[in-house]
């Protein structure tokens, strides 16, 4: 918790750029949803499951001086180094990192969604509170999957190859929702039908948030084991 203490309060100005980030972002996805939701049982916009995805990790993350700076300084591995410099045990960066993403995911969760839903005017008269709270966590779900990756890549490499492996991520995303809509499906109908039918007790969102959970501790596990050994010089 100190070194989560400290992240935060070393960029106080880090909230205040992810609040704004998220409302654009929220106000850009809402905008598909919305065009999705009106004709959700005639036609599959490939667009909104790749928003979706593409911003699922992004919620994990508060846009600090080290997430803008990790090509041009190498910010991550500098961090890295930094705390093998002091009496820090290897698994509190770790658990710290989860803590943040956690955190994280609660306030651009609910500023992200709840400004979509806001404006997404045919999706919130058809959709209540209890469905949509489940598509949320449903999503939440795969954004913890996802951020078990990015942790990854965030302490096994440099930044240039951090930003090599997201982009080749963006790809996928592009050619799987591409590829999903062209054969009729839509990850997005899925877990909002999932969502409107079980309410809460979705069994969609309890296997992703499951399964997200698990991969991310997972992921930061295997990245603790290897990290261990990396040469940072």
């Amino acid at each position: 918790m100190k070194i989560v203490r400290k992240d935060f309060a070393s960029d106080k100005l880090q909230i205040l750029w992810t609040l704004i980030f998220m409302i654009y972002m929220g106000f850009a996805t809402s905008v598909v949803m919305n065009e999705q939701f009106e004709h959700l049982n005639e036609y599959v916009n490939p667009l909104v499951d790749f928003l979706l995805v593409l911003y699922a990790p992004l919620m994990g993350l508060t846009f600090n001086r080290r997430s803008f700076r990790y090509i041009n300084e190498d910010s991550y591995t500098q961090m890295l180094y930094y705390y093998r410099s002091l009496p820090v045990p290897a698994y509190a960066i770790f658990i710290s990192r989860i803590i943040n993403a956690i955190i994280a995911y609660v306030i651009n969760g609910i500023v992200f969604f709840g400004v979509a839903y806001a404006i997404a005017n045919q999706m919130r008269e058809a959709v209540d509170i209890a469905s949509y709270a489940a598509f949320v966590i449903s999503w939440i779900g795969i954004g913890f999957l996802l951020t078990g990756f990015y942790i990854y890549w965030e302490n096994m490499g440099s930044g240039k190859a951090y930003l090599g492996k997201t982009l080749i991520l963006m790809i996928v995303t592009v050619v799987a929702a591409g590829t999903l809509s062209l054969l009729g499906y839509s990850m997005f109908k899925f877990v909002m039908d999932s969502a409107m039918r079980w309410k809460l007790l979705s069994p969609v969102m309890w296997g992703s948030l499951i399964i997200g959970l698990g991969g991310m501790l997972l992921m930061s596990r295997l990245t603790y084991i290897r990290q261990q050994t990396r040469d940072l010089s």
